[in-house]
């Protein structure tokens, strides 16, 4: 789906003409719980047609008390954003090789996964399109998740920041996760090849989405390593500067898990991060990623 007639993420009336199903945003910037659809049941087309404008509108969507939604649903749900692509590091479920397990345990010392505002794996060279994610096992409070809007940190930045940032491609690898040197052991996570982790993967700083035709920045704060063409420190300056703008409050916003609770993020055009302040406790989420797109930028 593609909006030619927007000119801004701002434009967007993310609640008005829905028939089918009803959209409620959770704040100015980013979100929106859906109310009037069975994920376990397949949805006809006009309300599909409705869930992904509302997916495209507000980057983040979720559906509470999805009781019954199994792993045959789950599959089925995220195809309907994409084709299936796993993250190469994440271990999946037994018997379900595209339903990979998100996990922390009561006892677990390593870093938590996923802490910092991101967006999933820019280290591929199709970075994930979306993550369609299943609360199973959740705690009464604590871990919920913060997203941050993309296109609003594009279109927040002066005229010719915008232009200069258009100009930039992003040098991505995961050599601090799973590179030379790497220490594996400090995360979940499958043993990886180091020349894996080494790789480079260039994308665009600045990207055009294919859902909407709008602009939206995209670099995430550990794979992005450098810019190309400039020198290290420059890059650093560079990349610090637009990572600090994509987390200002007035872009973001948080969602809180309940068990049964099924949510869908655009790993384009949002940033997430986990929030660590549930120790002790136990937390189990399953996710199925799409991807297979390649980016497509200004220039």
């Amino acid at each position: 789906m593609t909006n030619t007639n927007q000119k801004s993420w701002r434009d967007f009336d993310r609640s008005e003409g829905y028939r089918h199903i009803e959209v409620l945003p959770q704040n100015g910037a980013v979100a929106a719980e859906i109310r009037g659809a069975d994920l376990t049941k397949p949805l006809p087309d006009e309300v599909w047609s409705e869930v992904e404008r509302a997916f495209a509108e507000n980057l983040v969507i979720y559906f509470r008390d999805q009781k019954g939604f199994s792993r045959e649903d789950h599959i089925a749900f995220a195809q309907r954003f994409g084709p299936l692509q796993k993250i190469p590091h994440i271990f999946s479920v037994d018997g379900y090789p595209d339903v990979q397990i998100v996990e922390r345990k009561p006892d677990d010392s390593r870093l938590v996964v996923g802490e910092g505002f991101h967006n999933d794996s820019t280290f591929m060279d199709t970075p994930p399109t979306s993550v369609t994610m299943h609360a199973i096992n959740v705690p009464d409070y604590g871990g919920d998740t913060a997203f941050a809007n993309l296109y609003l940190a594009y279109e927040t930045l002066s005229p010719p920041m915008q232009a200069f940032a258009e100009t930039l491609i992003g040098v991505n690898n995961a050599s601090v996760l799973f590179g030379a040197g790497a220490d594996q052991k400090r995360v979940m996570m499958k043993e990886m090849k180091t020349e894996e982790g080494d790789r480079e993967v260039e994308h665009p700083i600045v990207c055009v989405h294919p859902r909407t035709g709008l602009k939206h920045l995209f670099l995430n704060p550990v794979y992005t390593r450098r810019l190309k063409g400039f020198s290290e420190k420059e890059s650093r300056l560079i990349l610090e500067f637009f990572n600090s703008h994509i987390a200002s409050m007035a872009f973001t916003g948080r969602v809180r898990w309940s068990k049964g609770t099924v949510l869908v993020w655009d790993n384009w055009a949002a940033h997430h991060s986990a929030i660590a302040d549930y120790p002790g406790k136990y937390r189990y989420l399953e996710r199925v990623t799409t991807g297979g797109v390649k980016l497509t930028g200004v220039h």
